[in-house]
């Protein structure tokens, strides 16, 4: 029987997918080593929120902790004191800038325990759980190992499709009282800047379908046909590094290994030649159309669906003929 304990940021008024996704590895992950209690820790001003939302996709116990803003070292306090007061065998994090990067990973350290980052699944053989997750760029996947009373992993968006909601499941919502006299965080947030979207644009991290531009698309303006094929499709607009460092696209629109980690269910990645940095970030994707000139482009190795030709020939086409299906 497994004690699993799941992490939730509740910054946002509606819940995000990537918490429900844990909640579904949580409930697979059980299943095989034998039914055991899954709790959610959420952390934020919208935890009560959440609550309800969470126990209905398979958290037995939410455990909220109120608070104005998500800020690391406070996520990072709270969640070694619930797990000092839980005690679980597995705690499984979102694979994201706040939990990925610093609170697993600095909860590992004071724990002296294993933690295994970007999973992307896992097999159970006996009470032994190895983690899987991509390696040399996406190249690979490999088994990774914990070994200690504990075990910690962060786990990539979209790995897991959250359960269905289920409004007859029940479960326990209470608070989870925090000593916050002995949280002394060390950074002050000064000023928080957020990248500005325009109207009706989707985050990249819960966009089911991606548009993304590089070097190849030529220009800045070459982006503004990108974004009405985005606009058509319901998608998120993002763009390779060079696209980025050229100021074609936003940076907080990178998707790369030093950007963020995408798995659409549809990635469009136009003039995109699919350096190993950028197969790292959208590797996952359920299905990659690519759309380039250069029959060679590494690119077309990963693409589920290839079109060699100028992308000024296929793009404005391709809107048009979506206008007249929505039509």
């Amino acid at each position: 029987m497994a004690h699993i304990l799941t992490f939730c940021a509740a910054s946002q008024p509606e819940i995000p997918r990537h918490p429900l996704e844990l909640l579904a590895a949580a409930r697979a992950l059980n299943a095989q080593l034998g039914e055991g209690p899954v709790h959610t820790l959420c952390v934020g001003p919208a935890s009560r929120v959440y609550g309800e939302e969470l126990i209905h996709r398979g958290a037995d116990q939410v455990l909220t902790v109120e608070c104005p803003s998500v800020e690391a070292e406070i996520s990072l306090a709270v969640v070694e004191s619930a797990i000092q007061h839980l005690a679980p065998q597995v705690v499984i994090f979102p694979h994201d800038d706040l939990s990925g990067a610093y609170v697993g990973p600095y909860v590992a350290y004071r724990l002296g325990a294993g933690i295994a980052t970007d999973c992307v699944g896992f097999a159970v053989q006996g009470e032994d759980i190895r983690w899987l997750r991509p390696v040399y760029g996406g190249k690979a996947m490999a088994y990774m190992r914990i070994y200690g009373p504990i075990q910690l992993a962060t786990m990539r968006a979209r790995a897991f499709d959250p359960l269905p909601a289920d409004p007859a499941r029940r479960g326990e919502i209470r608070s989870f009282p925090v000593d916050w006299k002995s949280v002394r965080p060390q950074i002050r947030v000064v000023e928080r800047l957020e990248a500005k979207r325009e109207e009706g644009e989707l985050p990249l991290d819960r966009a089911e379908i991606i548009v993304s531009g590089g070097r190849g698309i030529g220009s800045a303006e070459g982006f503004t046909v990108l974004r009405e094929l985005a606009r058509v499709l319901g998608a998120a607009v993002g763009g390779s590094r060079p696209a980025a460092d050229l100021g074609w696209v936003p940076h907080s629109h990178l998707v790369g290994q030093t950007g963020k980690i995408v798995a659409p269910h549809l990635y469009i990645a136009v003039g995109i030649s699919g350096a190993t940095q950028h197969i790292a970030g959208a590797g996952s994707s359920k299905t990659i159309v690519a759309i380039n000139k250069d029959p060679d482009a590494p690119i077309f190795k990963l693409a589920h669906i290839g079109v060699v030709e100028e992308w000024e020939k296929v793009v404005p086409a391709l809107i048009e003929v979506l206008r007249e299906w929505r039509s």
